[in-house]
């Protein structure tokens, strides 16, 4: 049996769980806060003629869920919130925020989701965020979120928790707009996922029977020679 066979079906196998793991991370967060699935792309392996799957960021915007929490907020368009950890500023999309005991706006891990001039301190009740992102507090200005679009979004890298890192420039986000009281849902359809993990299944167990059989064509092989 040929060797080209054998690394065919092999590396089909490797194509295959690769595929299932992306459809599987997909639904797993099929019902996370502004989560962004990720799209499936079959591309040439570096050692071979073999199809490897290569996992590309979706970015299309998800359903828009009202909540009536004056500390949800959805973004409507292209851009994200700037939030600040330990390593480094993020970008994020999840809406669900807080106030941590010292009236600081944190997102739903409790970092800093920052504003124009930075860390943005709510010190009243009655918050109300406008559709440009200025933030009140009592009905005085708190500060206003920084939203920025990415220049080159093919960049975005996931660093969990719903955030995003970027070596290309942040740009502002003048045409995103914010929806008070939503969230964003993830932009991943459950049903879709669903059918396409059965045939990814289905093919991984077709190949897998394919590599059961060579084994046993070549232990055949092995023993006859083993005869002479």
């Amino acid at each position: 049996m040929p060797l080209r066979s054998i690394l065919q079906t092999a590396h089909a196998l490797s194509y295959y769980m690769r595929r299932q793991e992306i459809v599987a991370n997909n639904l797993a967060n099929a019902s996370s806060t502004a989560f962004k699935g990720d799209r499936i792309a079959a591309h040439l392996s570096a050692d071979g003629p073999w199809p490897e799957a290569v996992a590309s960021l979706d970015l299309r915007q998800g359903n828009q869920r009202e909540t009536g929490r004056p500390l949800d907020l959805a973004l409507e368009g292209a851009g994200f919130l700037v939030v600040r950890t330990p390593e480094g500023d993020r970008l994020s999309r999840g809406g669900s925020l807080s106030l941590d005991p010292g009236g600081i706006l944190t997102d739903g891990h409790g970092h800093p989701v920052l504003g124009q001039d930075g860390p943005i301190v709510l010190a009243g009740t009655h918050i109300k965020i406008e559709a440009d992102g200025t933030v009140l507090s009592g009905g005085e200005p708190a500060g206003r979120l920084r939203l920025v679009t990415v220049a080159d979004p093919a960049t975005l890298a996931k660093r969990g928790s719903g955030h995003f890192a970027t070596e290309a420039a942040l740009l502002p986000a003048d045409a995103v707009m914010v929806r008070q009281g939503m969230l964003e849902e993830a932009n991943v359809e459950p049903t879709t996922g669903m059918v396409d993990l059965i045939s990814i299944q289905r093919a991984w167990a077709a190949n897998l029977e394919v590599v059961r059989t060579m084994d046993s064509v070549l232990g055949t092989v092995t023993g006859e020679v083993g005869k002479v």
